[in-house]
């Protein structure tokens, strides 16, 4: 299958696994000291999985809650990116979905069931966003805009604090939780950058693909961590992170 034709099902998929979210009744269950899993979470990635294995037969997925393997053609879905968010109420959560094809990501797809926008792009195919909802064009500012988590709770890094005081010294911050959602509005240029650590591959690999097809950068830091967006601010987060996991 073209990167096209894996981000149509990819796409497609997601829409249908966000009308679960009107349905389940949510129970939420710890995972580990600073996460959570919620049923919610369990039922939109066994829709995932189904849905996209059926859709290209061999192919193998990589998800949050559920595990996996990798194949030729493999998925990396996070069901609900933003649980805390989600089972809390509020409205910051989004499902991403990513294909990847011989291990690039090829097809990426971001969907925020609560504004009912859909970020898509893949290898030859333009990032786009579909909204139902009003969408302010993104303005200049002089000072960088910069999502982050950091830093995080239980983080074994020293020096997150210190690099979050130096960024607000230099940029506005916003903490939103939701990693894939960050790099979406990266790609869609609501905001200059995006930066966290503590990562896993469902956490990005939809998102790099949306920022990388919009004109962005995309950069891992360590073996748990990214930088993403465009500008000088890019390089800035880059050389600090680095140091920080280093």
């Amino acid at each position: 299958m073209t990167p096209g034709e894996l981000l149509s099902l990819a796409a497609q998929s997601c829409v249908d696994a966000a009308k679960l979210l009107h349905e389940v009744r949510v129970s939420v269950a710890a995972k580990g000291a600073f996460d959570q899993v919620s049923s919610a979470d369990l039922e939109v990635e066994a829709f995932l999985r189904a849905a996209l294995t059926s859709g290209v037969p061999g192919s193998t997925v990589v998800g949050e809650e559920l595990g996996g393997a990798s194949s030729r053609i493999t998925w990396f879905v996070d069901p609900i990116d933003g649980t805390r968010n989600f089972v809390r109420g509020i409205p910051l959560a989004c499902i991403s979905v990513a294909a990847a094809v011989d291990g690039s990501l090829v097809a990426g797809c971001v969907l925020d069931p609560f504004r009912d926008e859909l970020f898509t792009a893949a290898v030859g195919v333009p990032f786009s966003v579909r909204s139902s909802g009003l969408v302010i064009p993104p303005g200049v500012s002089p000072r960088p805009l910069v999502l982050t988590d950091i830093p995080l709770p239980g983080s074994p890094y020293r020096g997150e604090m210190e690099l979050l005081g130096s960024l607000m010294e230099i940029a506005d911050v916003r903490r939103v939780y939701v990693t894939a959602l960050s790099l979406a509005w990266v790609a869609a240029g609501r905001a200059d950058a995006a930066a966290n650590l503590g990562i896993h591959p469902w956490d990005v690999a939809a998102g790099s693909v949306l920022v990388r097809e919009a004109g962005g950068e995309f950069w891992p830091v360590g073996s748990d961590g990214f930088v993403a967006g465009r500008g000088e601010i890019v390089s800035w987060l880059l050389e600090r992170l680095e140091g920080i996991v280093s």
